[in-house]
C-alpha cells in the first residue's frame, strides 16, 4: 500500500513539474520583467520623451542629424535601429594622439540644418578641416542596454587581462574616457555610462543644448549665428535626460529565437559549437553578469550580449577614425544580441548580410574569418542559423 502511495505521489510530482514552464521573456521593445510599478511608469514616461519630435521652436538644431531619438532607433520597434548613417571625424597623429576636434565642431558632423540656418546658406555642417579621417556610423539597437550599463568595470577588465595571457594574437583592450573610466557604449566604446550616452545624443544628434552641454555646436569652430537659434539655453533639463535613460535602462534585451523544427534546432546547435571552435566566442563572449543593483531587474543578471566590450584591431580595410584610446582600426566587439532584427551590419551599415560582415573581418579576427571561409556550405549555414537565434 505504501509503495503504491509513493508511486502515485511520484507520478503526480512529475506531472506538476512537467507542467511548469519558465516565464516567457518580454517581447521585443517591452520593458524588463520584475520592474516595480514606479519603474514601469518611468519606462513609459521615458518612452514618450524618446519618441518626442522636436521642432526648431523647441530647440532643434540649428545643426542636427535627427529630430527625435526614435527617428534613429525605430526598427522593427522603438529602441531598434534606423536608416540613418551619420558622419564622424577626428584627427589621429601616430603613435597615440587622438584629437576629437571639438573646436571645429567634431567629432559628430551634423548633416541637416533648420530653415533659419539654411536661409544663411548653411545646409549642413562641413567636415572639420583638420580631420585625418571620416567614419560612417549606423544607429545601434538599444535593447538590453540597461543590463550592459550594469556590468561592473572589473568584469570587463578581467577579460582584457585574460586575453593578453593567451598569446593567440587576440589582444583587445578597454577604451577609456578622458577621465580614465572604462568605456562600453558606442562603436569605439568611448562612452562609459548609459546616462552619458543619452546626454550626449541630445546636443550631438539633435542640436539640443542641455545643462551638461549648454552651448550650441559650432560651424567649423565659428559660433552659430544667434538669430538662427532663438530658444534660450539649455533647451532641455536634466529631468528629460533622466527620463530617456529610464526608458533605455529598463528596455528588455531581445528574446532568443525558438526553433520549432528539430532540423533547425540541430543546425543551430551545430552552429553554436562552430562559433566556439572558430574562436568567435573569444571576443564575442556569450554572457556576462551584472553587479549588485538597487533595481531588482538589473541586479546580478546574466546578459547574453555576445561581446567583451573591448576594442580590437579589425584591420586596415575597416579602419576609419580614432576616438579616445581607440586607434583608427580598433572597434568595440559588436554586441550580437538581437542580430536577427537588423538588416545592415558592421559599424557603418555597409555589409548587407551577416556572412558579408564576417568575411570582411580582418586584423585580430582574420584567423577566425579564414576558418569560416574554409567551412563547408552546410557548416556555414549552421553558424548563420545559430547567429539568427541570438
Amino acid at each position: 500500500m505504501k509503495a503504491k502511495w509513493f508511486v502515485g505521489l511520484l507520478a503526480l510530482t512529475v506531472v506538476v513539474i512537467s507542467g511548469c514552464k519558465s516565464p516567457k521573456p518580454p517581447a521585443l521593445g517591452e520593458p524588463l520583467a520584475n520592474l516595480t510599478r514606479e519603474q514601469r511608469a518611468q519606462f513609459d514616461e521615458g518612452k514618450q520623451v524618446f519618441q518626442r519630435v522636436f521642432k526648431p521652436e523647441d530647440g532643434l538644431g540649428p545643426l542636427f542629424n535627427g529630430n527625435s531619438c526614435a527617428e534613429c532607433h525605430e526598427k522593427p520597434v522603438v529602441g531598434g535601429v534606423g536608416d540613418e548613417v551619420e558622419i564622424h571625424a577626428t584627427r589621429f597623429t601616430p603613435p597615440d594622439s587622438c584629437d576629437p576636434l571639438f573646436e571645429e565642431g567634431g567629432p559628430v558632423v551634423q548633416q541637416d540644418a533648420t530653415p533659419l540656418l539654411r536661409a544663411l546658406g548653411v545646409l549642413k555642417e562641413p567636415v572639420p578641416l583638420h580631420a585625418t579621417a571620416q567614419g560612417r556610423r549606423s544607429s545601434p539597437p538599444l535593447f538590453g542596454f540597461g543590463l550592459v550599463d550594469a556590468i561592473p568595470e572589473a568584469t570587463i577588465l578581467a577579460h582584457e587581462d585574460a586575453m593578453h595571457s593567451h598569446g593567440d594574437g587576440i589582444r583587445g583592450h578597454a577604451n577609456r574616457t578622458i577621465d580614465g573610466r572604462v568605456g562600453r557604449f558606442g562603436r569605439k566604446a568611448a562612452v562609459a555610462t548609459l546616462f552619458e550616452f543619452n546626454a550626449g545624443a541630445f546636443p550631438q544628434e539633435m542640436g539640443i543644448t542641455t545643462p551638461f552641454s549648454p552651448t550650441e555646436e559650432t560651424i567649423s569652430g565659428t559660433p552659430i549665428p544667434p538669430e538662427t537659434d532663438p530658444v534660450p539655453d539649455p533647451e532641455i533639463g536634466t529631468n528629460d535626460i533622466e527620463k530617456v535613460t529610464a526608458f533605455t535602462r529598463f528596455l528588455a534585451p531581445p528574446p532568443r529565437q525558438v526553433f520549432t523544427s528539430s532540423s533547425d534546432r540541430y543546425l543551430a546547435e551545430r552552429g553554436r559549437k562552430l562559433f566556439a571552435e572558430l574562436q568567435c566566442a573569444a571576443c564575442h563572449i556569450p554572457k556576462m553578469r551584472t553587479g549588485l543593483s538597487t533595481v531588482k531587474a538589473l541586479s546580478r543578471k546574466k546578459v547574453a550580449l555576445y561581446s567583451d566590450l573591448l576594442v580590437h584591431d579589425m584591420g586596415t580595410n575597416l579602419a576609419d577614425i580614432c576616438l579616445n584610446k581607440a586607434h583608427p582600426p580598433e572597434f568595440r566587439t559588436e554586441m550580437l544580441m538581437g542580430l536577427r532584427f537588423r538588416d545592415k551590419f558592421l559599424h557603418d551599415g555597409s555589409a548587407k548580410t551577416v556572412q558579408e560582415a564576417i568575411e570582411r573581418h580582418g586584423g585580430e579576427a582574420q584567423r577566425s574569418r579564414d576558418r569560416f571561409k574554409a567551412l563547408s556550405d552546410r557548416d556555414k549555414k549552421a553558424l548563420l542559423k545559430f547567429l539568427n537565434s541570438i
